[in-house]
């Protein structure tokens, strides 16, 4: 019923007015030529740009006859039309004439950059000849050229950054500036079955300024310490981070010493633990409401097999229960190593020893808030923590 509503419509103009014979039909074209290209091609059987349209959108099968037609119909008219040339040279390729089609796609590339189609075909043709840099320099084409790139080539993209043989070309072409670059990044970082192999990409990445700047290192390492992958993090640390041998931020002075190697802390209106400063010193002040606890504070370290020895000394006296450290290994076992309670009073300092086994290639450096017996909030600073070599 539509469609016979719009012929009737471009009738009506045609007998009006001789200009609006061509102008309403090919306006209606431009118009139904987004979701209705084939009515386009019968709405203004003239328009070449509307007879490669229908072709384009019939093109699931580029040897159908009808599909041909239309081709042939609108490269008659416009020999520069990009979608008929993409279906051409489509048929041309599986009826294996593949020299014709590469040389219609290569002409498809130089008339219009922003074509997709044509994009994809020179990935594929770039990839089938060993051509990583063809292939590459393609799909930034294509990224830079148009969003509907996105939802095909990320996957493609993030799946490449495990293939070591890529990873350097990868962080190349990550390393130049571009509207996609960030998305893409955004877009892996959601995937847990790419952060191993994207942890390997930004490493090799010479743009410190867009991995820093936008904190992804942080979201990486974060991100690969909660799912076990502590040497992929350690490798991002020792790339991005400023690698500690013992503690990083030990005396609670460093906001740029980031989780998972520098303390995470929580404050969510129960528990919490923050950075302060009284006179010249920085220390930890933490503070719990009555009858809650939990951790407050906590940081990955990367101590190699050996005996160790935990301090650690309080600022200001506390009020409540004492709060007490752990060192556990990280990963699912969690053996915890040792545990040492925070002194109470002012000045007071403790110390506890370890070793770490070997197989615990990582550990948690944890603070944690016992509950409180009365109804007196819970509170105290820390001057310092420490892990050293014994």
């Amino acid at each position: 019923m539509a469609r016979h509503k719009i012929a009737a419509r471009a009738g009506i103009a045609a007998g009006a007015l001789l200009a609006a014979a061509i102008f309403v039909p090919s306006s209606l074209a431009d118009w139904a030529s987004v979701d209705h290209p084939r009515l386009a091609a019968e709405v203004a059987p003239w328009s070449a740009p509307a007879a490669a349209g229908a072709a384009a959108a019939l093109g699931a099968n580029p040897r159908d006859p009808q599909v041909r037609a239309l081709v042939r119909k609108a490269l008659a008219r416009d020999v520069t039309l990009v979608p008929a040339m993409e279906v051409r040279a489509l048929d041309l390729a599986l009826t294996g004439e593949t020299g014709e089609s590469r040389l219609l796609f290569q002409l498809s590339d130089k008339l219009s950059r922003r074509s997709l189609p044509t994009r994809l075909w020179l990935i594929q043709d770039s990839v089938d000849r060993g051509d990583v840099p063809g292939a590459l320099r393609n799909f930034d084409i294509a990224l830079r050229t148009t969003t509907d790139a996105q939802p095909i080539l990320f996957p493609v993209l993030a799946k490449a950054s495990s293939d070591p043989t890529l990873t350097v070309p990868l962080a190349h072409l990550l390393d130049q500036p571009s509207d996609w670059r960030l998305m893409f990044v955004d877009w892996a970082l959601t995937n847990d079955a790419h952060l191993a192999g994207m942890a390997k990409l930004v490493a090799e990445m010479r743009d410190r300024r867009f991995v820093v700047g936008n904190s992804i290192d942080q979201q990486l390492m974060a991100r690969l310490a909660n799912d076990g992958e502590f040497d992929a993090a350690a490798l991002l640390n020792r790339r991005f981070g400023r690698p500690a041998r013992g503690v990083a931020d030990p005396r609670f002075g460093d906001p740029a010493a980031h989780y998972p190697f520098g303390w995470g802390l929580v404050n969510d209106g129960t528990l919490s633990a923050e950075r302060t400063v009284s006179g010249s010193s920085s220390l930890l002040r933490y503070a719990a409401e009555p009858a809650h606890s939990g951790q407050v504070a906590a940081q990955l370290l990367t101590l190699k097999p050996g005996p160790y020895a935990l301090a650690t000394r309080t600022a200001s006296g506390a009020q409540g229960e004492a709060p007490y450290w752990s060192v556990a290994c990280a990963g699912q076992q969690g053996t915890v190593l040792t545990e040492l309670d925070q002194p109470t009073g002012a000045g007071g300092t403790a110390s506890a020893t370890f070793i770490v086994p070997d197989g615990c290639k990582a550990q948690w450096l944890t603070l944690r808030l016992r509950p409180s017996a009365g109804a007196t909030p819970q509170s105290g600073a820390i001057a310092w923590v420490s892990v050293a070599p014994r």
